[in-house]
């Protein structure tokens, strides 16, 4: 299963587990050049870091136990943003909110909006 994300220039192609929201890699592509970043997960399936193809961490997150961020650090060469949450869940950063398919979750009212 894959979700495409396509922002301005960037295309953005994400790899799940078969059958499953878990995320297992990203591949950004511009044009010919492609980097690939691998997820890592907690067992409920919340990313918390990635690495890029030589290993080297790119991006680290800490999270409440329901998901809320309470920390996220990004390292090495590249600026990388890491959106993907619990599965099947996508932070949109503009609002806050995390994006379900169908529906937004509010993490600081507890509800779906």
């Amino acid at each position: 299963m894959a979700f495409l994300e396509v922002p301005l220039y960037l295309f953005t192609q994400y790899i799940y587990g078969e059958n499953s929201w878990e995320p297992l890699a990203r591949v950004d592509s511009i044009g010919e050049q492609s980097d690939i970043f691998w997820y890592h997960t907690e067992l409920n399936g919340l990313p918390e870091r990635m690495t890029d193809e030589h290993g080297e961490v790119v991006w680290r997150g800490h999270f409440s136990t329901w998901g809320e961020t309470e920390r996220e650090s990004v390292t090495g060469f590249q600026a990388v943003q890491q959106n993907l949450r619990f599965q099947g869940q996508y932070l949109d950063r503009e609002s806050g909110l995390h994006f379900n398919l169908f529906r937004y979750y509010d993490l600081v009212g507890g509800r779906f909006t």
